[in-house]
């Protein structure tokens, strides 16, 4: 076995640098048309987070590559800018990595309510268009197993673990935030606009025209057509913007001309959806992901942290089984 991966997140590299690894969905399938090309890889799967980027490969016995210079290359970046901002794994150190990732134990956001399911949409994602290989198939359904068991077993006791979450509880710190706009449809936006709504925060949700037969929108929420969102801001008291949008949601020169601003902006994308030169407005306050998700780990986490890793014990130690079974195998095969 043959398992080597690179990363880049927020303990490494600041959002902007972040931002050059973000990836849309085009993206990431032409990234793995790329590695599909190179006969040493047989298989590949990154995570693309607002707090990380991460590449895994399989590669064919006794091949060394790195990972985040392949990954530079296939986006076309140049390797030398960010060679000190990755740390590269294999082996077992990149097995467990990838439990604690997925149960939100690598993540800003301490037990991180939503890395479970973008671990398990990277694999899925990377399944669709075959460039995952059986070795990399198991172990992220290990890994995505082993982050919900923890999940189960390990009281976080956060009850703002996600960034939709976050977002509304700073909402809530501004006492004349009575309407909000919420910009994406995606996962993000419609946790963050079902919680609002729940916490009886009128609000209303942008939709792409022509998407409209897509769109799920939570109940009680008010909707408005993406192109129009500028005249809703201009009536908003804040604003929060969560899509993967390649371009900025909220441009500063547009926001200028409006008669009346928000007093909250909040940005929830990598890369970021609002301009950051909102900032420069006197009454707004901007929030970026990394102002989101920032806070230090507790002694009670680090305890919490020997916990996980007692589990994941569990998780790597079945992941190597079924690879020593699936060896016995192909050696009886050969015989």
């Amino acid at each position: 076995m043959n398992i080597v991966m690179s990363y880049i997140d927020y303990n490494m590299a600041g959002l902007s640098e972040r931002e050059a690894f973000s990836c849309t969905k085009t993206q990431t399938e032409e990234i793995y048309m790329r590695l599909k090309a190179k006969p040493e890889i047989l298989g590949s799967v990154l995570i693309a987070t607002c707090n990380r980027t991460e590449l895994y490969l399989s590669l064919r016995p006794g091949v060394k590559v790195n990972p985040f210079k392949t990954l530079c290359e296939a986006i076309e970046l140049n390797y030398n800018d960010y060679a000190f901002m990755n740390k590269t794994l294999t082996g077992n150190e990149a097995v467990t990595h990838l439990c604690k990732v997925a149960a939100g134990a690598e993540s800003q956001i301490w037990g991180d309510g939503q890395i479970t399911r973008q671990v398990d949409d990277a694999i899925k994602g990377a399944q669709k268009v075959k460039a995952s290989d059986a070795v990399l198939n198991v172990l992220f359904r290990i890994g995505v197993t082993a982050g919900k068991k923890i999940k189960t077993l390990v009281d976080f006791k956060v009850h703002d673990n996600s960034t939709a979450s976050r977002a509304v509880a700073i909402l809530k710190e501004y006492p004349d935030v009575k309407n909000v706009l919420v910009i994406g449809n995606g996962m993000i936006g419609r946790l963050v606009a079902g919680l609002l709504v729940r916490n009886g925060i009128h609000t209303t949700m942008t939709l792409r025209q022509y998407r409209h037969g897509e769109n799920i929108v939570p109940k009680g929420a008010a909707t408005v057509n993406y192109g129009e969102r500028y005249s809703v801001i201009e009536k908003s008291d804040a604003v929060i913007s969560a899509t993967l949008s390649p371009h900025y949601t909220v441009y500063y020169e547009e926001a200028k001309a409006l008669s009346r601003l928000p007093e909250v902006f909040i940005d929830l994308a990598v890369p970021r959806d609002i301009d950051p030169e909102v900032e420069k407005f006197d009454q707004v306050t901007y929030y970026d992901i990394d102002h989101i998700s920032q806070g230090e780990r507790d002694l009670r986490q680090e305890e919490q942290l020997r916990e996980i890793e007692a589990i994941i014990e569990k998780y790597s130690t079945d992941f190597y089984k079924w690879y020593d079974y699936r060896e016995k195998l192909k050696l009886k095969e050969e015989a």
